[in-house]
């Protein structure tokens, strides 16, 4: 590692890279995924790097669209890209343009055609975990509520508000709950009688999200789609600023965590694997199709890090794991640095990881990967300390994680 790497503490910004502040921001509570930034941290770099209404912003791995919906708060332009539909459509909802007034005509109508004397059964066959999260009516009501808003003759963008909605109110009578990067199964008290009036208070909720937040105008453009952040669609030098996260190399799998989700609304059971296999090697059941990526050099520290976890006791797939999630970085810097303008700043929120005791230091690997492709490496804003797992401190001691955003400019 060159010793020309600045790592600078910003220990201020450190609820900054959680998403504490988020479950309580309007329309950006309307989602949230786990180790989500905040809207502020996106804002703190675009002062930072005094960019304006000519810049444009990246977010290759979006999720739940935070910078996105950032960047239109600022009022500056960005596009987003996730491989899950389920994030591309949270996101998409959360740009939307809406009148809250037509909103509100549009629920009056849908409340009242909605009939909980239908709720027998699911119009079509659902995947097992959606039948077990969702026991007894709760499929058929969920599913019923679900074919009315496809029926009603709304807006596309206010249909997709109301599906918003459902979804937002489905974790509230699910069995299966996200807690961190995990699903936990228990047992809900909402029975089916509860669903018309949580249903209701997720949409005035939504609405007056809108009300509080405005709709300004701007000349702005925000956009998202599904795109792979190693196989950009966009042409070089389009971007001026790439603010993102890609996953952490915790073996955290959203495919699972929202699966009640993606196979509710999106995807059957085949696709939803499909989708696991392809996704950024940060779990152990990811084995993607990748990119040609015979340029890419594995970093020292890597390699020896990687034999010392050969070694260990750790779960044998973890080095492949480790190895495939930095080739895949290396990848989605290189796209990076293709679609970038000469000069853009480009900033990855991650965090450091460590098996069996063992440290990978995700940032200091992802500055030197991205000094082999020509990118200079600014700075490391070392901005929070996770503690370890009770498992690994009982065995290990305890042994803080960096997390970090690494700062890389395209020369």
């Amino acid at each position: 590692m060159s010793t020309n790497l600045v790592i600078e503490s910003r220990a201020d910004w450190r609820w900054w890279v959680t998403p504490r502040y988020l479950r309580d921001k309007p329309v950006h509570r309307w989602c949230v995924f786990p180790h989500s930034f905040t809207s502020e941290l996106v804002h703190g770099l675009i002062d930072e790097w005094a960019l304006t209404s000519a810049d444009m912003i990246l977010d290759p791995f979006c999720g739940a669209g935070t910078t996105l919906l950032a960047a239109k708060e600022k009022g500056i332009s960005a596009t987003g890209y996730d491989l899950s539909p389920f994030a591309v459509f949270a996101t998409r909802v959360k740009l939307g343009h809406y009148s809250p007034d037509e909103l509100a005509d549009n629920w009056k109508e849908l409340r009242n055609s909605i009939d909980p004397s239908k709720w027998n059964g699911a119009s079509r066959e659902y995947p097992e975990l959606i039948r077990k999260a969702l026991p007894g009516h709760l499929l058929g009501a969920f599913d019923s509520v679900n074919n009315r808003i496809n029926k009603m003759d709304f807006s596309r963008s206010n249909r997709y508000f109301f599906k918003m909605a459902l979804l937002s109110t489905m974790p509230k009578f699910s069995r299966a709950v996200a807690t961190g990067g995990w699903l936990k199964w228990i047992d809900r008290r909402l029975t089916v009688k509860s669903l018309p009036d949580e249903y209701e208070k997720q949409v005035q909720s939504m609405i007056k999200d809108l009300l509080s937040s405005g709709n300004g105008k701007s000349n702005a453009t925000w956009k998202v789609g599904i795109s792979d952040a190693r196989s950009l669609p966009d042409a070089q030098n389009t971007f001026s600023a790439i603010i993102t996260s890609p996953p952490y190399p915790n073996r955290h799998d959203y495919t699972r965590v929202f699966g009640v989700e993606l196979m509710f609304g999106f995807l059957d059971w085949e696709q939803t694997r499909n989708l696991r296999y392809q996704s950024f090697e940060s779990h152990p059941e990811s084995h993607p199709k990748r990119p040609d990526y015979s340029d890419y050099s594995e970093p020292k520290q890597l390699a020896q890090t990687l034999k010392r976890l050969e070694k260990s006791n750790v779960d044998e797939r973890m080095p492949g794991m480790i190895k495939g999630y930095f080739i895949d970085i290396h990848l989605s810097l290189r796209e990076v640095k293709r679609v970038c303008r000469s000069g853009a700043r480009i900033a990855y929120v991650v965090g450091n990881a460590q098996y069996g005791g063992i440290p990978v230091v995700v940032d200091e690997l992802i500055a030197e990967i991205g000094s082999k492709l020509g990118l200079k490496c600014e700075k490391i804003l070392a901005v929070r300390y996770r503690g370890n797992s009770a498992q690994q401190m009982s065995e290990y001691g305890r042994k803080p994680s960096r997390e970090s955003i690494v700062i890389l400019k395209k020369r």
